[in-house]
Order: structure tokens, then C-alpha cells, then sequence
């Protein structure tokens, strides 16, 4: 918020200390707003409601405040943080965060779907894009670079100051790289914020890096975990097992590998076939159709 009012006043030619002020009052009034919808949350979802409504609660409380944050005029992102932390902290209750987290693609799906609409792809390579001075495209080639070196250098920094292994210090930046939702979100909010050709500019850079950083980020995450040695791909450094048996005879590759597979198999927790998002969310629909379709006057409904 803080760096869209330094850009809005750079383009009017006027600098002022409200004008970096006042946003960040305004991000702490919603951040304050966010502490009582997540005590209001606590008190809305109480153990009387069935698990259907809840959902319904939670979203129109999200909603609700996402429609004062626009009101406002600063990012919700924050003071939905905020919501979530109040509400888990004051109540416990994960299984909500489970409901939610099940029924949240669909509303990501639109989210991106509504990104991908608003990106001028013809901008970003016409020659009259531009902003300023510079063409879009080069301006968008300078942001991707500089993001990468500037991801890199604070994972670096970080790892030097706390100590950590060398493995862990060299390569954490590129595990750094992916941006997705959280970037595209505050390029929609820049871009309404900005207004005109700048702010679709603006929007339009994001996204095209987005799209670049997401191709190449994934592969870039996984080759930071092979070259720190997070993981290996063989059996021998996963499980350890002694070479002889207690008599000191030397034990044959078959039985070591035995071993080593039954060990695996005792250190990893069986899993579920069923997520437990949606385990959560299919106990609320059980729950629906066991207590409250069999109530009076509701047998026409199901």
C-alpha cells in the first residue's frame, strides 16, 4: 500500500507524508477489523450449528470483509490473515480450515481465470507498450531478473546469519522462485489502485513474469532440494541398516535389502486413500443428510 501511494504521488509530481501515511493507517484499521470478524466468526460458529452452515457463515463473513477492505481501498489479504489467525488460536476448531480448504478450487479457479482475462499479452510486445521511457517487454524482462537475484541474495544473507549448512545457504533462493496468487492478487489491487495505462502496465507485468516464473520455478524448487541433499533417490541413504548380523557374518545383499524395505515400510505413517479436506467435507454432507433432511416439513426438499 505504501509503495502504490509513492507511485501515485510520483506521477502526479506531489509528495506528501499523508500520502504514505494514511495507507498504512488504513491497513492497520483493517487489520483491526480482522481481530473482531475473527472473535465474530468465533461467536457466529458456535457448537449449535450444523456443519452445513458453517461454510455458508464463513464465507459470507470473508466476503463481508473483503467488501469493506475494497471499501477502504487496501488489499484484504492481510486482515483475512488476521481472521483465520484470531479464530484458530481463540477456538481450535481445524476441522473448519479442512471444509474450507476442500471447497476453495473452484474459487481459485475463478480467481485465475479472471487474472488470465485481464492480461494484454498485445501490450506487453507492442511498440507502443511502454512504460516510461522503456518498453513493456524490457521492463518485464528487468523485473523477472532482478526478482530471481533479489530472492536469491536474501535466502543467501538469511542462511549466512542463522548458520545454516552450506547446502541449505546456496540453494534455498532457488526454491524461492514460484510466485503465483499472492502476486497476481496484488497486481489486480495495484492496477485498480493506479488506474490507467500505468496500472494495467503494471498488471501486465506481473502476469507475464508469473506465467515465466511458474514454468520454471517448479523445476528450480526441486533442483534446490537435490543439490542440498534433502532427498536421494537411493535405497542405501534412506535406510540405514547394519551390514552383519550379530554373530559378525557378513549378511547377503538380498537380506540387506529386505531390511532396508521393511524399514521403510515401518517409518512411513500409513496414509489415508481418502484426503482429509475432504474427509471433513464429506462428514459435514453425512452429517447433513443424517440430522437435518429427516426433520419435519423437510422431506419434500430432499
Amino acid at each position: 500500500s505504501v509503495a502504490i501511494s509513492i507511485a501515485i504521488a510520483s506521477t502526479v509530481g506531489s509528495f506528501s507524508f499523508s500520502a504514505v501515511g494514511m495507507p498504512i493507517l488504513l491497513n492497520i484499521l483493517a487489520i483491526g477489523i480482522g481481530v473482531l470478524f475473527g472473535f465474530g466468526l468465533k461467536f457466529l460458529i458456535s457448537s449449535k450449528r450444523t456443519t452445513d452452515n458453517r461454510l455458508i457463515i464463513i464465507l459470507a463473513v470473508l466476503f463481508l470483509f473483503c467488501g469493506i477492505c475494497a471499501a477502504l481501498g487496501v488489499s484484504p489479504l492481510l486482515g483475512c490473515m488476521v481472521i483465520g489467525t484470531v479464530y484458530i488460536n481463540a477456538t481450535g476448531d481445524e476441522k473448519l480450515f479442512k471444509q474450507v480448504n476442500y471447497f476453495s478450487p473452484p474459487i481459485l479457479l475463478l480467481f485465475f481465470v479472471r487474472s488470465g482475462v485481464s492480461f494484454d499479452l498485445k501490450a506487453l510486445v507492442s511498440v507502443s507498450g511502454s512504460a516510461g521511457i522503456a518498453p513493456l517487454w524490457l521492463v518485464g524482462v528487468i523485473y523477472f531478473v532482478v526478482r530471481i537475484i533479489g530472492k536469491y541474495a536474501g535466502a543467501f544473507a538469511g542462511g549466512a546469519v542463522t548458520k545454516k549448512p552450506k547446502e541449505v545457504r546456496n540453494f534455498l533462493g532457488l526454491a524461492l522462485v514460484p510466485q503465483a496468487g499472492v502476486a497476481i492478487g496484488l497486481a489486480a489491487l495495484g492496477a485498480r489502485t493506479i488506474g490507467g495505462e500505468m496500472g494495467n502496465s503494471l498488471q501486465t507485468i506481473i502476469l507475464a513474469s508469473s506465467v515465466l516464473y511458474e514454468l520454471i520455478g517448479p523445476a528450480l524448487a526441486k533442483l534446490a532440494l537435490f543439490l542440498s541433499h534433502s532427498y536421494s533417490d537411493k535405497i542405501e541413504d534412506v535406510a540405514t541398516v547394519e551390514q552383519t548380523t550379530e554373530a559378525g557374518e557378513q549378511k547377503s545383499e538380498v537380506d540387506i535389502l529386505i531390511e532396508r524395505i521393511n524399514k521403510i515400510r515401518t517409518e512411513i505413517e500409513p496414509q489415508d486413500s481418502v484426503d482429509e479436506n475432504e474427509k471433513a467435507f464429506n462428514e459435514a454432507a453425512e452429517e447433513y443428510e443424517t440430522y437435518i433432511l429427516p426433520r419435519p416439513g423437510l422431506k419434500n426438499r430432499k
